[in-house]
């Protein structure tokens, strides 16, 4: 009896219910890019404060940003060719975010859809501007559609540049630049960063790194070269590959790379397979100071003909060598990001929080004062597993 009462409902569910807002696939602009640049307006901001709130026709035509959406021809994508959908883009100036997705649906015969979204392109001009980023981050969090798993850089130069950029093994730039950083799972020198992720530690303390990209037009290369240091929504500098490893190494992010020392003069490269890191941050009277302990794992890839590694000495040599190399580059590491450029991406500040929740209510009210005041110490334990084939 009670299926019986049940059953009518299951069909009038089936039979009056639908996909509203259905729109067939070769009607639809599916945008795998995004990119953001400054607008022609952009200096114009101070004068935009001026513009009182009642007054008539606010949204006048101002070029505050250029944005360009990048994606793929649908029409490539046909049984028999093999080459696959090559980019297109639309490009459009606008007031804001909002605004550009209307001038660029006005200059589309398709819907454009945005969820599945892979990359967006921030400009490095673009991050200068602080008021201009707050709007377009408060963009990205509000909209719905905004798929929050794409992956965020920094370019050099105009960020629609690495829109219409063609690769050489590629025929779209965006899963070109992602498979490029999809290789830090291999090569702790990249970094990989969701949109979800960026606006996580926005939200936290304003403070960020984002993978850079960079073109060489001599070579015609696209390259991932380091991070982007973003502090209080704005660009404060960058960190280089080589920098970025160690800043890997310190956060808990590293998953596999190598380090060089120089041993009479040739080259020694240790590659790293394994690693651990334990982070504590200790009270010493009303110094604060940061004590990270890392040990990896690894083998030599690469010495010298005729020296023997495995003779007395000459292998706990180089473990103190590459010990000591280490902790000198790491701890300076720490003192540029602390010092120079007041960021915390070695997550003390959630350490203390988590942990020490008595001494951060002490100091939350003074954390950015007490964190340039802190002082750090790194413990390396480097072990050479494998020494290769040839002894």
């Amino acid at each position: 009896m009670k299926f019986k009462k049940i059953l009518p409902i299951i069909l009038s569910c089936i039979l009056l219910s639908g996909c509203w807002d259905k729109v067939e696939i070769d009607r639809r602009n599916f945008i795998s890019t995004i990119a953001v640049d400054t607008g022609e307006d952009i200096g114009k901001e101070k004068m935009l404060k001026d513009i009182k709130s009642d007054d008539p026709f606010p949204e006048r035509q101002i070029k505050k940003i250029n944005v360009t959406y990048g994606f793929p021809d649908m029409s490539m994508l046909v049984t028999g060719k093999s080459e696959g959908a090559l980019d297109k883009y639309i490009n459009t100036d606008a007031s804001s975010m909002e605004d550009a997705y209307s001038e660029a649906t006005a200059k589309s015969s398709k819907d454009i859809f945005m969820g599945h979204t892979k990359l967006l392109i921030l400009s490095s001009n673009l991050l200068k501007h602080k008021d201009t980023v707050k709007e377009i981050i408060d963009y990205l969090q509000r909209d719905p559609s905004i798929n929050r798993m794409m992956q965020v850089v920094v370019s050099d130069g105009l960020a629609q540049d690495y829109v219409k950029f063609k690769p050489m093994t590629e025929n779209s730039t965006q899963y070109y630049i992602s498979g490029l950083m999809d290789n830090s799972k291999k090569n702790s020198r990249i970094m990989s960063t969701t949109l979800n992720e960026f606006l996580i530690l926005l939200s936290e303390n304003g403070n960020a790194l984002l993978p850079r990209i960079t073109i060489d037009k001599q070579k015609n290369e696209l390259m991932l070269t380091g991070a982007a240091i973003i502090r209080d929504y704005e660009l404060k500098g960058y960190f280089t590959p080589l920098e970025l490893l160690d800043i890997q190494m310190l956060n808990g992010k590293f998953k596999v790379g190598k380090k060089v020392i120089y041993v009479d003069g040739h080259p020694v490269d240790y590659v790293i397979d394994g690693y651990t890191r334990k982070m504590k941050v200790i009270q010493e009277g009303s110094k604060l100071t940061i004590n990270v302990n890392i040990n990896l794992e690894g083998q030599i890839n690469e010495y010298y003909v005729g020296k023997k590694i495995l003779d007395k000495g000459e292998l706990q040599r180089l473990q103190n060598n590459f010990n000591k190399s280490i902790s000198k580059e790491c701890e300076k590491i720490m003192e540029i990001a602390i010092k120079e450029f007041g960021i915390d991406p070695f997550g003390t500040r959630e350490y203390i929080e988590k942990f020490k929740p008595d001494l951060w209510s002490k100091i939350e009210k003074n954390w950015n004062e007490e964190y340039k005041k802190i002082s750090v110490k790194v413990i390396v334990n480097t072990e050479i597993r494998r020494i290769g084939a040839v002894q």
